[in-house]
């Protein structure tokens, strides 16, 4: 609870930290004398000593303690207006889907939304944190001549990207995996030798992706001091034909390989599969990315995407700027002495670590990306002592934040926020907040989409038709009712859904669409774009990815 002092009660409390001591505050001490103004920096001036302000006149000594603290507040105020206008890495903020819910309203559960929104990262190359990546390249037969040469050209932009703090390793397979570049920092002398050896690659044997993926993880995890942001990209245009080749059996290996001789201080490792063409397993190249934090698929249908998939790939990873991101999340005691928990967290990587505690763990965030967690509770219904407030205000949830800074190299938090709705004793019922109502229309339409998808499979074509069309228009309404029928993201989400209806109304159910479905599901859980055509439009593309996937597509054509 914030502890709000009254102007003269907070006056006293600094006076008497000056009198009573000749040392700077402890920490603890200047937080809350700061906080109780809504200043949340610490002075690190040193105070002035108790002779300083000690004099023989009592009247002397109180207008020498009021100069020096209204000096103090001045100073605290003129630093609090310079740190103000920096931009934090992560702003972060919780509110309920209506802030005002009448116990006769008739409603019993509230969705609650964690938002998350990474700062903007300048161009210079120094404000980045320097990456570590591994590029594993097929070089099967079925890559031979156009495949080859499109991928040899993408490498080559991708060196001219790093600068010498980052390292670059590049493994080939076909039958088993093989080193062609060690991992090393990549200075000068280092691109030349890469260069030279990428020219030279050939095409030869079959596809073992097994061998690739532990290869390339293997390398990644022996760097003993990793860089902050750490990579694989892995690809491919063909199906596993060598060692494991069941999906499921992949899936499991890439976990094990990638979390092998992982050190738990050092940075997670994603993992971004490319798919070239139609013979690609695309949703083993889907699962063997989830199961890494932060990694994505890219379809790759055609040889034109392949430049503008690798450079939003590449964008994103130049452009991290927290990772191990992670939020806790619990009912206080106030709302849960009410009968307020929590019933649904609706993210894929949450646990819960503790009775009616959840952590989610978002992993690494790129600049200018957000990340919006939804989650329901059940509303608190408070005893007679609550309501002698004709509108008590009920703190229904506590999320906690806490991620590693790659940009100020610093651990941050656990910054703490909580969602507070107000349980009057009539019928009163709120507006919808816009952005977590939108929210809310986000993850229910990846939920249709994926049990659309689920039914498909199974083989109930109508009954996942049925389920598309009917939320189409529950989803219609409420986008209207709430005004944001004309946002980007609900423009979006209604094309997607529409698309999705379009694919099931096609001759048969095949891999090729649950591929497609798929993805759609991931790109709006994960709120991140892996959308490998520049001119198709996406809400989650950032402009370091957009500018990355531009750059690679016409450096593509210059290579030309």
């Amino acid at each position: 609870p914030t502890i709000i002092l009254n102007q003269k009660e907070e006056k006293n409390t600094i006076q008497q930290e000056y009198i009573n001591s000749s040392s700077p505050m402890s920490l603890e001490q200047q937080q809350l004398t700061f906080d109780i103004t809504k200043d949340h920096h610490i002075s690190k001036r040193p105070k002035l000593n108790e002779d300083d302000l000690l004099e023989d006149d009592d009247d002397a000594q109180d207008n020498a303690v009021d100069a020096a603290v209204d000096f103090a507040l001045q100073m605290m105020a003129r630093d609090q207006r310079r740190v103000g206008s920096l931009e934090s890495t992560i702003t972060f903020s919780v509110a309920p889907h209506r802030d005002t819910i009448g116990l006769k309203s008739n409603q019993f559960v509230s969705q609650i939304c964690a938002s998350l929104q990474a700062g903007e990262l300048s161009h210079e190359a120094y404000t980045r944190a320097p990456i570590d990546i591994v590029v594993a390249l097929d070089v099967s037969g079925s890559m031979r001549v156009e495949k080859l040469d499109l991928c040899k050209n993408t490498l080559k932009l991708l060196l001219k990207e790093l600068h010498h703090d980052d390292r670059f390793c590049l493994v080939s397979f076909s039958d088993e995996a093989k080193i062609e570049v060690p991992m090393l920092k990549v200075n000068e002398d280092q691109k030349r030798v890469a260069l030279n050896i990428i020219d030279h690659l050939s095409v030869r044997g079959r596809t073992n992706i097994a061998s690739a993926i532990s290869l390339a993880a293997q390398i990644a995890n022996s760097v003993q001091q990793p860089n902050k942001v750490r990579s694989v990209f892995l690809l491919t245009d063909g199906q596993a034909n060598v060692g494991p080749t069941e999906a499921k059996d992949l899936v499991e290996l890439t976990g094990i390989f990638v979390e092998a001789g992982h050190k738990p201080t050092s940075p997670p490792i994603s993992l971004h599969t490319f798919g070239y063409g139609p013979k690609p397993d695309h949703k083993l190249l889907l699962d063997m990315a989830k199961t890494t934090s932060g990694g994505c698929f890219y379809p790759v249908k055609d040889n034109s995407q392949v430049f503008s998939a690798f450079g939003d790939a590449v964008g994103g990873i130049l452009s991290v700027v927290a990772h191990n991101v992670c939020l806790t999340i619990s009912v206080p005691v106030e709302a849960a002495s009410c009968g307020s928990e929590i019933i649904a967290v609706h993210h894929e990587n949450k646990r819960e670590i503790a009775d009616g505690v959840w952590q989610v763990y978002i992993g690494d965030v790129y600049a200018e990306e957000t990340r919006d967690i939804i989650f329901e509770v059940t509303l608190a219904s408070p005893s007679r002592s609550f309501l002698q407030d004709s509108t008590p205000a009920i703190p229904h949830a506590l999320v906690e934040l806490t991620y590693i800074d790659t940009i100020h190299h610093n651990r941050v938090g656990p910054v703490s926020s909580v969602a507070v709705i107000k349980r009057p004793n009539s019928q009163t019922l709120a507006w919808p907040n816009r952005d977590v109502a939108i929210q809310w229309l986000r993850v229910r339409t990846a939920n249709c989409i994926a049990q659309a998808e689920s039914l498909a499979k199974q083989g109930e074509l109508d009954k996942a038709k049925k389920e598309l069309e009917d939320w189409i228009e529950e989803f219609t309404r409420e986008s209207f009712e709430i005004g944001a029928a004309k946002e980007p993201l609900i423009e979006q989400l209604r094309m997607d859904l529409t698309e999705s209806l379009d694919l099931l109304k096609g001759d048969a159910y095949n891999a090729y669409v649950e591929n497609d479905l798929g993805v759609r599901v991931r790109t709006h859980m994960s709120q991140r774009c892996s959308e490998p055509f520049t001119g198709k439009r996406n809400v989650y593309r950032t402009g370091q990815k957009r500018f990355r996937a531009q750059a690679f597509h016409k450096g593509s054509a210059l290579s030309k």
